[in-house]
């Protein structure tokens, strides 16, 4: 790949991903429009609300165990140069066996709800079960002309997709909630209706632009390309959210409290860059790869230096800026423990998005039984390490806990990568910003009894130094920085050049 494509590519992940990351804080948003409703016990009783709680968990365990891989066999198989006969059938081929699925789903709940609403004594529970199958058939669907959408690089309507169906879940809570009063069922009753809406929208859509291809030899080589993703799914959140369980076993609610803003806090660094970058970049990836199946991987290199010094310079600002943010949002003062605890959470995140640049190349290249495995031993050891540290050092322990178990996620991931598509990565350049990040927080974090006008002055001027020490450090080639500076002016003319 040339360096004017490898600049054009890279300005398409940084279009995208700006889009992407926009959604999700707006999405963000509009989830604190519902907390009124869930939290007023007139409307929903706190015990309804707990069974939500875990109805919601539920279907993040169980959806990509169901979905089987296909939206990430989707976009493997659409864009692997071998398998460019059979291309032009893949669309359909996954929406067929989704649809399958789904049906199955659907059917399978109608089946056992009865039993299981009378097992669990929930009020409705029987119509909420039907429900909520409603819901994760609808949610199975939709997931695959969401993929089609980032397939076709539509980051804005796929953004809109996913607002829009936010936008009917609200409406329908207010409306089977507030007015009709149907307190649980009410609330899945407005995640079946908008997910189903949605689904249908997206599947009849999908179903005008792509061919009505069915390859049934196809079938066989998603399942077993997507098979053990959905064990690595499903394995997944014991890595994200396991720490908070073990903690809340080994500790108390409070320490539990502590971590879980703490978590939030350095969420900011998922929510704004982890997530909206993997959207974009799983498809963009995956294409330059297929454009270029020989040498290094050229995109993913110039990827990894530029994720790294920017992810870092997040981290470090999370990290500076959560006792403040803590002082003036929370009324306990015990929440301002969370100081220290948000440097390794965000460090993790910022390791996690290292992780999901090299598991492109094994996605490109069919490892998917290499990344299932090494995701449950990463999950595994997060277990083990937090049933070891946290006795002995608290949320720090489960914190560490994370950001290791992350590291050996993306270390073990970078490791098969290298053996398939050997490519001198700039190993150089993480290794200086996680110095970097560290250093500058820690110095950070002596600032802690200061007066709050010196402290805040104090940690902004180390966020900003930042920069000056990775010029210093020559992270950034002086070429490299002329370029960016030429296309940030040539963006600046763009959006002061009137249109029309």
């Amino acid at each position: 790949m040339s360096r004017t494509a490898s600049q054009s590519t890279l300005n398409r992940l940084l279009r995208q991903g700006s889009v992407y990351a926009l959604g999700n804080l707006l999405l963000k948003a509009s989830g604190l429009l519902l907390a009124p409703l869930y939290l007023d016990t007139t409307l929903l009783p706190q015990a309804a609300y707990g069974y939500l709680v875990l109805l919601e968990a539920t279907a993040q365990l169980l959806l990509p165990l169901l979905g089987l891989g296909l939206t990430t066999g989707l976009l493997k198989f659409a864009t692997d140069p071998v398998q460019r006969d059979r291309q032009e059938a893949v669309p359909f081929t996954v929406l067929s066996v989704s649809l399958g699925v789904a049906l199955l789903v659907l059917g399978l709940s109608w089946l056992v709800a009865p039993r299981l609403g009378t097992l669990l004594g929930w009020t409705d529970g029987e119509i909420i079960l039907r429900l909520f199958g409603g819901y994760l058939a609808a949610k199975l669907l939709s997931s695959v002309p969401l993929a089609f959408l980032r397939l076709r690089e539509r980051a804005a309507l796929y953004t809109t997709a996913i607002l829009l169906e936010t936008a009917l879940l609200i409406g329908g809570v207010y409306y089977f909630l507030a007015h009709a009063q149907l307190g649980l069922r009410g609330v899945v009753q407005a995640m079946a209706l908008a997910s189903g809406s949605s689904a249908l929208v997206l599947v009849g859509g999908m179903l005008r632009v792509v061919p009505r291809r069915w390859d049934p030899h196809l079938v066989g080589a998603l399942m077993r390309f997507g098979l053990p993703l959905a064990l690595a799914g499903v394995a997944l959140p014991v890595l994200h959210v396991g720490d908070r369980y073990l903690l809340g076993w080994l500790a108390d609610p409070e320490t539990v409290a502590v971590y879980g803003w703490a978590a939030r806090l350095s969420g900011v660094l998922n929510m704004l860059l982890v997530q909206s970058f993997q959207l974009a970049f799983a498809v963009i990836g995956l294409k330059a790869l297929g454009e270029q199946p020989e040498g290094e991987a050229a995109l993913h290199r110039r990827t990894f230096r530029h994720y790294t010094i920017w992810g870092g310079w997040i981290a470090l600002a999370l990290s500076l800026g959560a006792y403040d943010v803590t002082a003036l949002l929370a009324s306990d003062a015990a929440y301002l423990k969370a100081d220290s605890l948000v440097l390794p959470l965000s460090l993790g995140y910022l390791l996690f998005g290292l992780y999901n640049i090299f598991v492109n190349v094994l996605y490109a290249a069919g490892e998917s039984r290499f990344i299932a495995w090494n995701v449950v031993a990463a999950g595994l050891l997060n277990v083990a390490l937090n049933l070891w540290w946290i006795p002995k050092l608290g949320a720090m322990g489960a914190a560490l806990a994370t950001v290791v178990a992350y590291g050996v996620l993306a270390g073990g991931t970078a490791w098969r990568a290298l053996r398939v598509r050997p490519t001198t990565y700039p190993w150089r350049v993480l290794g200086l910003v996680l110095v970097l990040v560290t250093g500058l927080a820690l110095v950070g974090y002596l600032t802690a009894t200061l007066p709050t006008a010196v402290r805040l002055a104090v940690r902004a001027l180390l966020v900003l130094l930042y920069g000056p020490l990775v010029v210093a450090l020559r992270l950034y080639r002086p070429e490299e920085l002329r370029e960016g500076w030429r296309w940030l002016r040539r963006r600046w003319e763009q959006m002061r050049t009137p249109t029309g």
